[in-house]
């Protein structure tokens, strides 16, 4: 609080009751506000123990908010951000990779949301499984942590506004996608609207499919250093990216790519311009579905995107060292902690065949495939799904399978289309980043679909490529509802939406 502030008060005029007034709304010292906030701490609710409630201040960013912390036994930990200036409706932020941390809720505060969100049920790294050796935990994380803390945010908003959330959504990326889903199959209940973005609902299949490329990269000459994939990347492009009418480097018309690593086959002694025989198996088999006891349990990853730093490099290949990719590390914490429970055992060693009842145990557990949204569709809720084009993380491929059998399920086309759409995101790396427009608001059009009936693939969404440092539009796409992709009319500036149309393959 600044001293003008406090001069305010002490001075005495006749316009003190009105500055009381101000300063009090402002969230001064004893301002309701403060004393709301605070009187949270040392309490328990709904069996939680509430370990800190702090007034945050009004910021460039952020207006004045309540974070309140707390925890649920044995070691799950939350947070619940509470506006002063609240728009009556609540999000639940997803989390990423082993969770282990609290995400921000800043872009849900910044716009006037109560938000909430937890570690998943452990403190920890988010590369680091080792808390799946504790059955509890790894419970917590598989299926209850959002289930639980829900119902404590719930109690805390109560209390601190006097009345519930006219509605209650959650957005998720990664594993917040799983979570996401999770809740949509297994607690239908719990929210009103649900996004899930690039969702790792396969996540145990998903990380065996890491560790099979891991084994595949680490046999001799097999590895794929980045130059290699520079020119894999190039070659795609040049083979895919004008199939949606224009060359601008995004694969936009996936459908209708078809690329054979054979072209970059050497002819002669290994160069930097080619692939050898090795690392041709390697991009064939980064391309092609894992499957185990006879069914495809992980999509290939798709065509684009190989070259981007952030990209296979990342998450796959590792610049000929892929034990320190992102895939390498999840897939090593799999097999070590969720599947044969031995810390000091060597992912390369690992042969799913012989882990089999293993594997489904922590599947059933884990992994949220079950295409039945039969009841969350029947108390009328919607589900938006997400997923960049080149996500090297977590194969679009997989929410494109995963979409269409949610169609078959839900006995068609039209029966689906009232309660869940996908939007693929062309060019658009794991979440956030590549060479396609990854900006978009889909939690707004996830609430004017609730709370107003209107689909989102009805409301002429657009997707925007923001500049880094500026925040300026780059270039902008519309968003189209999957199987139609963005195609170019032929006329009109390459950076506007106006000039894409969306078209079925």
């Amino acid at each position: 609080m600044s001293s003008e502030k406090h001069q305010g008060v002490r001075h005495s005029s006749p316009w003190l009751g009105a500055s009381v007034a101000v300063l009090l709304t402002l969230g001064g010292c004893g301002s309701p506000a403060r004393t709301h906030c605070e009187s949270f701490r040392g309490k328990t609710l709904q069996g939680a123990r509430i370990t800190s409630a702090v007034l945050v201040a009004a910021s460039d960013k952020l207006p004045e908010y309540c974070k309140v912390q707390g925890a649920l036994e044995p070691s799950l930990n939350f947070e619940v951000r509470l506006p002063t200036d609240w728009n009556e409706k609540t999000v639940f932020a997803g989390g990423g990779g082993f969770d282990g941390s609290i995400p921000s809720g800043d872009i849900y505060t910044a716009k006037g949301y109560a938000s909430i969100a937890s570690d998943g049920g452990h403190t920890g790294n988010a590369l680091d499984g080792s808390f799946a050796l504790d059955p509890v935990k790894l419970e917590d994380f598989a299926q209850l942590s959002t289930h639980r803390v829900l119902p404590v945010a719930k109690a805390i908003i109560q209390e601190r506004y006097g009345k519930s959330s006219a509605k209650t959504y959650f957005e998720g990326c990664s594993n917040g996608g799983r979570e996401a889903l999770i809740e949509a199959q297994r607690w239908p209940e719990d929210f009103d609207g649900i996004i899930a973005r690039a969702p790792a609902y396969n996540f145990v299949e998903l990380m065996l499919a890491f560790n099979r490329n891991h084994r595949q990269l680490s046999k001799p000459g097999a590895g794929l250093p980045n130059v290699k994939l520079g020119i894999l990347g190039k070659a795609v492009l040049d083979t895919c990216d004008a199939k949606d009418g224009l060359a601008d480097g995004i694969i936009s018309h996936p459908a209708a790519c078809e690329f054979d690593p054979a072209a970059l086959r050497c002819t002669g002694p290994d160069n930097m311009g080619c692939l050898t025989a090795e690392q041709e198996a390697s991009v064939r088999t980064l391309y092609s579905p894992m499957v185990l006891n006879g069914e495809v349990i992980n999509p290939g990853w798709p065509f684009g995107g190989e070259a981007d730093p952030e990209g296979w490099s990342a998450w796959i290949t590792g610049n000929d060292n892929a034990s320190l990719t992102g895939g390498g590390l999840f897939g090593a914490g799999l097999i070590k902690f969720f599947i044969t429970k031995n810390p000091d055992y060597d992912p390369l060693a690992f042969n799913p065949d012989e882990w089999l009842p293993e594997i489904n145990a922590a599947s059933t557990l884990v992994s949220a495939n079950s295409a039945d949204l039969g009841r969350f569709q029947a108390r009328g809720g919607k589900l938006i799904l997400w997923h960049g084009g080149t996500d090297a993380a977590i194969s679009q491929h997989g929410t494109a399978a995963y979409y269409e059998r949610l169609v078959t399920a839900a006995g068609g086309q039209a029966a689906a289309d009232t309660f869940v759409e996908y939007f693929p995101a062309p060019g658009v790396n794991h979440c956030f980043g590549g060479a396609g427009a990854d900006a978009v608001d889909l939690l707004t059009a996830l609430e004017n679909w609730v709370e107003k009936g209107v689909a989102p693939s009805q409301a002429n969404l657009v997707a925007t490529k923001l500049n880094a440092e500026t925040g300026q539009s780059v270039f902008s796409r519309p968003l189209c509802k999957y199987p139609q992709y963005p195609r170019y009319n032929g006329t009109g500036a390459a950076t506007s939406a106006a000039s894409f149309t969306c078209v079925n393959p």
